[in-house]
């Protein structure tokens, strides 16, 4: 049959079963939700991964068996920043802290004086997503618990923890902690020392693409696949990603617009010059690096409004999804709707502002519920297109964009997105990027294909892309209006702001 992905989101985990060619034989998918508790704080329970994973690919293994075919590789992709205490026997202490909690805020002041040196050693000034900043808080906030972990985990060194009895951590997770070095791709003893994070307690890095190890006799019996299958970290959710839409060399752009949205450029070493208004992270191909901008809110705040004005719940999302692109693309008609900063979960890059939360202006009593949604998709485009200008003055401007995620289903937004970046849009029929990126990053670690490039065109080959064009009525109803957006921004933020740095 060839290889397993099992590609862990934050809303749900699908494992998918590829060909050696690439074809998707089979999906099975398990929706969950973090707890949102307030305060900032978001978690999840392990043990829902654990689950998940398990059914997911136990249905793999089942689908395999009756077509007479063998798993030769699991591939995992992960979100990359939750943080889980694990005990001394094996087990999780509590919940995981979740990529989008912000209990650290406050810790960010302390970091400041450092912010330079950390920026200047992991391409990332501190911010409250990334896991180092977590497991400081844990330190300081539930000493007890931290002093009784053994492995301070992400979610991926959980999950292959599972399957093969192995700790280990690949260098694109270890690069969204701020305690990896970004140039040796090992834990920094600098970094170690300014969180106050004991090495020990952390997994050994190992390169993406590569066998962190084999499949257990114990999770064999759970599952059905068999013993020493290799277990292939390929990479981060976005580093992956990125890989399955192509990103293969400086100057391609990818735009994923799921429940956090992100830019990704591909790089083939650390550009110079580079300032704390982009993230420099290890790449899915080892030995390379990728430059990226984050929005931590992007479909979920569209889920909000659909939830809000629609009604959205699982019985009836096809007919909602329906009606609310009728709607908005009646309101496109018309010149005027609110403007919405989309700040549901802080700003991300550029300047990493925690404190800045939704907005919605320009409201009037002829405002209408497709207004608002059209209005929240205008929002993420406008933001997504200021951190492309950033982003890409480190590498060239890209005639186009691949955009993958949730939001890429909705011909609207694509439409919107192409007018305000004034520049094509690429979609693709298979929309799993992150489950392909994993794919290729497999196939070349266990041989199949000699290069990504290689395994990428025959995963997408018979697979032409959808491609939006720019029309010339949006973007003449959009000019200005990112700059519109912007000064908005600066009007609420420009005399109290308090950065993430």
């Amino acid at each position: 049959m060839g290889i397993a992905v099992l590609d862990v989101g934050t809303s749900s985990m699908r494992g998918i079963l590829y060909n050696d060619k690439g074809q998707k034989r089979f999906t099975r998918q398990i929706s969950y939700s973090p707890l949102y508790l307030g305060e900032g704080r978001v978690e999840q329970e392990p043990a829902v991964w654990d689950t998940a994973m398990t059914q997911a690919m136990r249905a793999c293994a089942q689908k395999a068996e009756e077509e007479k075919e063998d798993i030769k590789a699991i591939a995992l992709t992960a979100q990359r920043s939750s943080l889980i205490l694990m005990g001394e026997d094996g087990k999780p202490l509590g919940n995981a802290v979740m990529w989008q909690d912000r209990r650290n805020l406050g810790l960010l002041d302390e970091l400041m004086p450092y912010q330079e040196r950390i920026a200047e050693l992991t391409g990332s000034r501190p911010n409250t997503v990334f896991s180092g900043p977590k497991m400081l808080w844990m330190k300081k906030n539930e000493p007890e618990r931290y002093q009784k972990a053994v492995h301070l985990a992400v979610i991926p060194d959980f999950l292959i923890y599972q399957m093969t009895g192995i700790w280990v951590t690949d260098a694109t997770y270890a690069s969204r902690s701020l305690l990896m070095n970004l140039y040796t791709r090992q834990w920094d003893e600098e970094l170690l020392a300014l969180f106050q994070i004991e090495k020990e307690k952390l997994s050994v890095i190992i390169q993406p693409g590569t066998i962190a190890g084999t499949v257990s006799r114990d999770w064999s019996e759970k599952t059905g696949i068999r013993q020493g299958t290799p277990v292939v970290s390929a990479g981060g959710d976005q580093q992956c990603a990125a890989l399955g839409m192509g990103v293969l060399q400086t100057g391609s752009l990818e735009v994923s617009v799921g429940t956090g949205a992100f830019v990704l450029a591909a790089s083939a070493e650390v550009p110079k010059g580079l300032r704390a208004d982009v993230i420099c992270n290890a790449s899915a191909i080892p030995g390379e690096y990728i430059l990226e901008s984050s929005i931590p809110a992007c479909a979920s705040v569209f889920n909000w409004i659909l939830r809000l004005c629609y009604g959205l719940n699982e019985e009836n999302r096809e007919s909602v999804y329906c009606l609310v692109n009728q709607e908005m693309e009646q309101s496109l008609l018309k010149a005027e709707v609110p403007i919405v900063l989309p700040f549901f979960q802080g700003r991300g890059t550029p300047d990493w502002n925690s404190s800045a939360r939704g907005c919605i202006q320009q409201l009037s009593l002829g405002t209408g519920r497709g207004d608002l949604a059209r209005a929240v998709f205008e929002g993420l485009a406008c933001e997504l297109a200021l951190n492309m200008d950033v982003l890409e003055g480190y590498t060239d401007r890209g005639e186009y964009l691949h955009l993958c995620g949730g939001l890429a289903n909705s011909l609207v937004f694509c439409r919107i997105l192409s007018g305000i970046c004034n520049r094509q849009v690429r979609v693709y029929p298979d929309n799993e990027a992150t489950a392909i990126g994993a794919f290729v990053s497999a196939a070349v670690a266990l041989g199949l294909y000699t290069d990504y490039r290689s395994a990428y065109a025959q995963a997408r080959s018979g697979q032409p892309a959808k491609e939006i064009q720019a029309e010339q009525g949006m973007m003449k109803n959009y000019h200005g209006k990112k700059e519109q957006y912007q000064e908005l921004y600066q009007a609420i933020y420009k005399a109290d702001r308090r950065k993430d740095r």
